[in-house]
């Protein structure tokens, strides 16, 4: 097994510059920039990959992978992204960046840029690779759309459409877009319950038929508010309708012979509801001076219920629980930058930003053993959390020359955040976030980057507040006391180019976190609850490694291989045990190929992706659990753009073995006295899915 696993290493490590280059021209560099620094590809570079839309040649940029942020700090500035559109960011932290490439044309890109390292006219705002797309002027009216249909292994059809149209209106540009999605897949789950022994005590089989609808209206507007002034505005909103119904028998082995012992039925209806509106004005107030203000505004509202499980037990007649849940949030934050461009080789950026952050929370949880239904109460089901955030900033920039160059900043941080309702309290908080990169360029191909950085992860409200998982047979209560995980990320980047189109970087890490985010146990005098915590103090290693390559010295003509390997070490003493162990969720090992060849004088194309996990474990106060699906998954597909110019695409996905499977070790008490009660095996069956998809832009 390691050695299929690090196979696409060994297998990069040994491939010749000459093969990776495949022949390929020199590569493009930005007319102005340092060489190397920006490396522009026109837009023929792409021509043989039959692109339809923005977001497929940004996908097969050569060394960049798009990312909408990382949501899980605090702050606006890491939550753009690291895509430029004409060197702006789409302001827009409520439409992801790859549904704004799905609405421009292929046609209308001149060119995209790889801005490689930091430069004054650029915030890089922790990315070391920024794409910077750069379309036609004055494009006119423009229209893109997406319809895929998939069947999956229960015969039932889902649909997905997203469709957007722009056109000019008066200096500026309106667009509105839709996207909806309907799906109902019915999969097999089935659990085994053993005695710590191996004896056989019962086997559950269910249907789990689900029913799942989204609708998502969007317009946005960007142009000229005066001579110096551009306004960019988007707003959009998200209607969710959810139902979910599990049904099946359970059994008990008696002289290991499964005996019918009970019908269980789970029906749960979820209603939910999101809009979102961000604004971004930018005004040039002379040559060297720009100033950003960037509002943002969302709410949401979650209804769930009743959700409700029946057990017809064939000896003691019929037990229900039932759960309603309702929240609420809220965000709205402000930010305002301004951006100094000192020299050609020196830049400050510096400003402040405030936030408003909320959730409301209700959970009731009701038994029925025969008698009719009783509330059972549970600690911090109702409840409201607000938080009051601050931030100062300041980042600066530094080309020291061609080959040289330095990015550092600092950020202050104060928030206070306060509950009310079944747990009330206030508490505030103050972080220094300082971080800095020195990236270095000894050649036009080769690229060398260290950083340093403090974080502070964003605040899940939903922590603070109880939660029931009738699936899981789980409740966790909520946790007054939680607070935000803190980390150092030390990260060292070596990134070698040969020629445009083929890159290697690997990347190494090491995180130092405080205060780790998991579950602790929660004592009230009636039972001990899992609840969402902080755990202490603990250490992450990571390796990546990611490349992508031309095939033609294998023979195989207009055909790329990208891939993906990552390798995690994570430590921290367990709280309940107080031996070391692994951080929950984390996999050992995670990997991925992308593979496309295309036939541009048959107008056809072909290819496949595969991506495997890892086991991953969570830790309880009573219970463990393994998470495996050890054949990963594969996915295929063919294509063509010979009729009316749409991109028709035939395929298949999870084409492996897709079960997957969970190991729970269920404990008499604390995990801590080692007493293991049960032992259980779940099973997940997804099934193979066929899709077609027709994309096409205007």
């Amino acid at each position: 097994m390691m050695t299929f696993r690090t196979a696409p290493l060994a297998f990069l490590l040994v491939m010749t510059p000459a093969a990776l280059a495949d022949d390929a021209p020199e590569p493009v560099v930005a007319e102005g920039e340092a060489d190397g620094a920006i490396l522009a590809y026109p837009a023929s570079f792409f021509t043989e990959f039959s692109p339809v839309t923005a977001r497929d040649m940004v996908n097969r940029l050569p060394g960049f992978s798009l990312s909408d942020g990382d949501t899980n700090r605090r702050g606006l500035a890491d939550a753009f992204g690291n895509l430029l559109i004409n060197g702006v960011r789409p302001s827009d932290k409520t439409l992801g960046l790859g549904t704004v490439l799905q609405r421009i044309p292929a046609a209308q890109v001149v060119r995209i840029e790889l801005i490689r390292e930091p430069l004054p006219e650029y915030e890089m705002r922790g990315f070391s690779q920024l794409a910077n797309v750069i379309l036609v002027e004055g494009a006119g009216t423009r229209a893109s759309f997406d319809h895929t249909l998939t069947l999956n292994n229960s015969s039932r059809l889902a649909s997905e459409f997203q469709s957007a149209v722009t056109r000019p209106v008066g200096s500026g540009e309106l667009t509105l877009g839709l996207n909806w999605e309907t799906w109902g897949p019915a999969n097999d789950r089935t659990v085994e319950t053993t005695r710590p022994d191996g004896v056989r005590l019962s086997r559950e089989h269910y249907n789990d038929q689900r029913r799942y609808r989204e609708i998502e209206p969007s317009i946005s507007y960007a142009g000229p508010l005066g001579e110096n002034t551009q306004v960019r505005v988007n707003a959009n909103a998200e209607f969710v309708a959810w139902r979910r119904i599990i049904s099946g028998f359970a059994y008990d082995y008696v002289n290991d012979a499964p005996v019918p012992a009970a019908y269980v039925e789970q029906k749960n209806d979820e209603r939910s509801w999101q809009a979102g509106l961000s604004s971004t004005l930018e005004h040039r107030w002379s040559d060297g001076l720009n100033s950003t203000t960037t509002f943002l505004l969302t709410r949401s509202d979650t209804d769930n219920g009743p959700e409700v499980e029946s057990v017809n037990t064939f000896s003691n007649g019929i037990e229900r629980v039932q759960v309603f849940y309702q929240n609420a949030e809220e965000e709205t934050a402000l930010r305002q930058s301004f951006d100094w461009t000192l020299t050609e080789a020196h830049s400050l950026t510096f400003g402040a930003e405030a936030a408003f952050n909320a959730l409301d929370a209700s959970l009731a949880l009701f038994e029925d053993l025969g008698s009719g239904f009783e509330e059972i109460p549970l600690p911090v089901s109702d409840t409201r959390v607000e938080e009051v955030r601050g931030e100062a900033f300041a980042d600066a920039v530094w080309v020291i020359n061609d080959a040289f160059s330095l990015e550092g900043g600092l950020r202050y941080e104060y928030s206070e955040i306060s509950q009310s309702g079944s747990a009330g309290q206030s508490r505030t908080f103050t972080y220094l976030k300082p971080r800095g990169s020195f990236t270095w360029r000894p050649g036009d191909q080769r690229r060398i980057r260290i950083g340093i950085e403090r974080n502070v992860d964003q605040l899940d409200f939903g922590n603070f507040a109880s939660s029931v998982d009738l699936n899981s047979d789980q409740v966790d209560v909520g946790n007054p006391d939680y607070r935000p995980q803190t980390d150092w990320t030390l990260e060292a980047e070596f990134e070698q180019r040969f020629n445009e189109d083929a890159s290697v970087t690997l990347t190494l890490g090491r995180v130092w976190v405080q205060d780790l985010d998991d579950y602790i146990a929660i004592i009230t005098p009636t039972a001990v609850f899992d609840a969402p915590g902080n755990i202490g103090d603990g250490a992450l290693n990571r390796a990546t490694l990611e490349w992508t390559s031309p095939l033609g010295w294998l023979g195989l003509r207009n055909a790329t291989l990208d891939g993906f390997v990552e390798w995690y070490d994570s430590n921290v003493d367990d709280p309940v045990t107080g031996v070391e162990r692994s951080w929950s969720g984390i996999a050992e090992w995670e990997v991925s190929f992308d593979f496309r060849q295309t036939f541009p004088e048959r107008q056809m194309a072909w290819g496949w992706d595969y991506f495997y996990l890892s086991d991953r474990s969570s830790y309880r106060v009573s219970r463990f659990t393994n998470i495996q699906n050890p054949a990963g998954d594969l996915d295929v597909y063919v294509e063509t753009t010979r009729w009316f110019g749409l991109t028709t695409r035939l395929g298949a996905n999870f084409i492996l073995d897709t079960t997957d499977k969970q190991d729970r070790i269920l404990y008499d008490g604390s995990r801590a006295d080692g007493v293991e009660r049960l032992h259980q095996q779940r099973y997940f069956d997804h099934g193979p899915q066929i899709f077609l998809s027709v994309r096409g832009a205007f």
